[in-house]
């Protein structure tokens, strides 16, 4: 099932763009943070919600506001 993420710059918190990818999630000790593919690189999703990694804490709700943020060098632009 594919969810829809909005890309955030990280230098200005602005919206560029909303991409649709299918998520997945890692069990990093009590932890489980969630990625999915931007660019061919695995990148760390959040949600505006909450914590996305607690597994404890989550629910459903969380999945409504998913983004990532993107630097310079993943969103295209030249790096200086």
């Amino acid at each position: 099932m594919k969810h829809k993420i909005a890309v955030i710059d990280k230098a200005t918190g602005c919206k560029l763009k909303e991409i649709r990818r299918t998520l997945w999630a890692e069990s990093i000790g009590n932890f489980n943070p969630v990625f999915c593919r931007f660019r061919g690189k695995r990148t760390l999703v959040q949600s505006k919600c909450g914590d996305l990694s607690d597994p404890f804490r989550r629910d459903e709700s969380y999945l409504d506001i998913l983004y990532i943020e993107v630097g310079e060098d993943d969103n295209g632009s030249k790096q200086n």
